[in-house]
């Protein structure tokens, strides 16, 4: 392992009891599963399967934490987000927001039109507020990476 990776396993796993151990480390795998699928399958996403894996491993196993944070598909990904105190790059962040609002707008209507007679909008506007609590916390609870700190990540891809 590199120092890199050292330092993040050192931060951030944490063993918990064994019930919880199995439970994670099972959903982890689950996940993992889906991260590796979406390599071959266009549209499907990587990362965004692999980081809650990390994270379920970060309380189960630490070889598998390791393996998440150094594996060739999406390991630099994960080392990144990670080292960088696990905040996201403020366009990941609009783009993420963006899709939530977007996503959330579309599921209301397609609610709403479908069910319609029979519930007067309660559906839709629950989908709503929920695409709105969303969006609220991706843009102002999740951390914003630094401009320094992108910088030093182009550095080091370049080497």
């Amino acid at each position: 392992m590199n120092k890199k990776v050292d330092e993040i396993v050192e931060e951030y796993f944490t063993a918990s009891n064994t019930v919880l151990r199995t439970i994670y480390f099972s959903l982890g795998s689950l996940f993992t599963c889906f991260a590796v699928i979406g390599i071959w399958v266009p549209g499907w996403p990587t990362v965004s399967w692999a980081v809650p894996a990390a994270f379920l491993f970060s309380f189960s196993s630490r070889r598998m934490f390791v393996w998440t944070l150094t594996n060739r598909w999406f390991g630099h990904k994960l080392c990144d987000y990670y080292s960088s105190g696990k905040t996201l790059p403020k366009h990941a962040k609009s783009m993420i927001a963006g899709m939530i609002a977007i996503m959330s707008l579309v599921s209301a209507a397609g609610v709403h039109a479908i069910s319609y007679p029979k519930d007067p909008g309660y559906g839709a506007v629950s989908i709503v507020i929920a695409g709105i609590i969303g969006t609220i916390y991706v843009l102002w609870r999740v951390p914003t990476r630094s401009r320094e700190y992108e910088h030093i990540i182009a550095k080091v891809d370049k080497t």
